[in-house]
C-alpha cells in the first residue's frame, strides 16, 4: 500500500510513519516508558535514536510490502505525536490480524486510543478486507483492556502462553472485533 495514505477522526490524523517523524517518536517513547515497559518489550531507557530509525523504516517497509500497518497518531490540531495503533500478524487463511496500540502517558484517558482503533479497524474491515481482529492484552493491563471494551472489542478468553516476554511466555487475554461489531 502507498505511504501517502491516511485516516482522519474528528480529533486525529493516522497516516504511515515518516523519517520527519523520528525526534517526536523518540520523545513520545522516552515520556511513555514508565507506562510502557511493562507490556512493551522493546519500550524501556535504552530505546534510542538509531531504535527509532530501524523501527520507521521497518514501518514503511511494511506498509509497502502489506506485511503490516501501523498508523503514527497525531492531534489534528496541532499536529502532536500522540502513538500508534497497528494491525498485525495478518493471517491469510483466517482473514484476521492483530491490533495494537499505545499513545503518550501525557494523553492517557482522553479517549485518543480509542478512537484511534476505531479508525484502524474500519480500515481493516473496509479497505482491507478483514473479517476477524484480536486483541491481545496481559492479564494486568487494565488500560488496555478498557480501550479494547470501549471499541466494543468482545471478551473471548484468557488464552495460555499467547504472549511472548522477555523470552517468557504468559498468559493472555484475548478480546475480538468482527465488522457487525462496528454497527452497534
Amino acid at each position: 500500500m502507498k505511504l501517502d495514505f491516511e485516516l482522519s477522526t474528528p480529533r486525529l490524523t493516522l497516516r504511515p510513519f515518516k523519517n520527519a517523524d523520528l525526534s517526536d517518536f523518540l520523545t513520545a517513547v522516552h515520556e511513555s516508558t514508565v507506562d510502557l515497559s511493562p507490556w512493551l518489550e522493546w519500550c524501556d531507557e535504552r530505546f534510542d535514536q538509531h531504535d527509532a530509525h530501524e523501527w520507521i523504516n521497518a514501518s514503511r517497509l511494511s506498509w509497502q510490502t502489506d506485511f503490516s500497518y501501523e498508523f503514527a497518531i497525531f492531534n489534528r490540531f496541532d499536529d502532536e505525536f500522540l502513538g500508534t495503533v497497528s494491525l498485525s500478524a495478518i493471517i491469510p487463511m483466517t482473514n484476521s490480524a492483530n491490533l495494537g496500540y499505545w499513545i503518550r502517558s501525557s494523553y492517557h484517558q482522553q479517549g485518543f486510543a480509542t478512537e484511534a482503533n476505531i479508525a484502524a479497524v474500519q480500515f481493516a474491515f473496509q479497505m482491507l478486507g478483514l473479517t476477524r481482529l484480536e486483541i491481545v492484552t496481559h492479564i494486568d493491563n487494565y488500560a488496555s483492556q478498557k480501550t479494547a471494551k470501549a471499541c466494543n472489542a468482545q471478551f473471548e478468553c484468557e488464552a495460555r502462553n499467547r504472549i511472548f516476554y522477555h523470552n517468557k511466555p504468559l498468559d493472555g487475554l484475548v478480546f475480538s472485533l468482527v465488522p457487525t461489531d462496528l454497527m452497534v
